[in-house]
């Protein structure tokens, strides 16, 4: 299976020795959790030994190793979040600051990456021990549970939709999927990120563009990326319950969101106005699609006996 730094090598994007240098640089602006706290003085180095000791022994993630020895801290999130927001990069973020890849074509790249990873290894389709659940094009309207979903497009401000497409910006584009390929591998032993951090940045990354697309009656926008938000605080809620399955199903999810979003976005670039978008069948179809694999990943969770009121833990992102 090849990696995006690969697959950008393979394609002729990229020169090996360019490529090289930037996963480097990357590598060395990646601050691991317990780095951290210990040069903040959070830790002490007795401390330090033990968590590094014990994740290396039992395969464990930051915060579990902690909770574990009963050092966990509620204001470790904070003080890690702030630290890796000034001092961690993505790739291709990397890339672009460094002018080696011009956006849309990192993005463009992006895309074909996820297609050839779904084809070559089934990555985002949803295991569970007892269900299956089919993200691909083909499944869209083929026993899908009823979505009731309405928009009122009277809310929409004509000719104001400057400030959220700026906002989500192919730059932003970009991001959010390096994001989601992190979350991907979250609870694997490829992914070196904390779960909390990543959701926790995700969950932001998503608010911020629903707050700015409600300024302009974006309904359909909003409620996609509400519906979103709801998911996420779920997984935030059971977090120390899930699977690494369980974190590829949410990739599965959100990269679909994030291509209608896309789709929406580019609507509001020509007619500064999403009704067009919710008026051609195929694009309807698609959003409804979308939604109710929401619902479908929510729901199997719940049948696991995950129950949570969504209302009580929106507070934890």
């Amino acid at each position: 299976m090849k990696t995006l730094g690969s697959f950008l090598l393979e394609e002729g994007l990229i020169s090996a020795s360019d490529l090289a240098d930037a996963m480097v640089e990357l590598v060395r602006k990646t601050p691991h959790s317990v780095e951290i706290l210990y040069e903040k003085g959070v830790i002490s180095p007795e401390q330090l030994l033990a968590i590094v000791t014990l994740q290396s022994d039992e395969n464990l993630d930051f915060r579990t190793a902690c909770l574990q020895l009963s050092i966990w801290k509620s204001e470790f999130i904070d003080i890690i979040n702030k630290e890796v927001e000034q001092r961690r990069g993505t790739l291709g973020q990397l890339l672009v600051e460094r002018e080696l890849i011009d956006p849309p074509v990192l993005l463009s790249v992006i895309k074909h990456y996820h297609a050839y990873r779904s084809e070559n290894n089934n990555d985002f389709a949803l295991f569970s021990e007892n269900v299956i659940l089919d993200l691909s094009e083909d499944s869209a309207g083929k026993g899908m549970p009823e979505v009731n979903y309405e928009p009122d497009f009277s809310t929409a401000s004509e000719g104001n939709t400057s400030e959220y497409l700026d906002l989500f910006s192919e730059e932003k584009e970009i991001a959010l999927e390096l994001m989601i390929l992190a979350i991907e591998k979250l609870g694997s032993d490829k992914s070196e990120d904390s779960p909390e951090e990543l959701l926790d940045k995700f969950f932001t990354e998503y608010h911020s563009l629903k707050g700015t697309a409600r300024g302009i009656g974006a309904v359909l926008t909003e409620n996609l990326i509400h519906e979103s938000e709801d998911l996420l605080a779920f997984y935030k809620c059971f977090l120390h319950k899930l699977e690494s399955s369980d974190f590829s199903a949410l990739a599965a999810v959100n990269l679909n969101v994030l291509d209608v979003l896309s789709q929406l976005r580019n609507e509001l670039v020509v007619v500064e106005s999403e009704q067009g978008f919710w008026e051609k069948e195929d694009k309807k179809t698609k959003y409804l699609k979308v939604l109710v694999d929401i619902h479908k990943l929510n729901k199997e969770l719940q049948g696991r006996g995950y129950k949570v009121d969504i209302e009580e833990v929106r507070d934890m992102f």
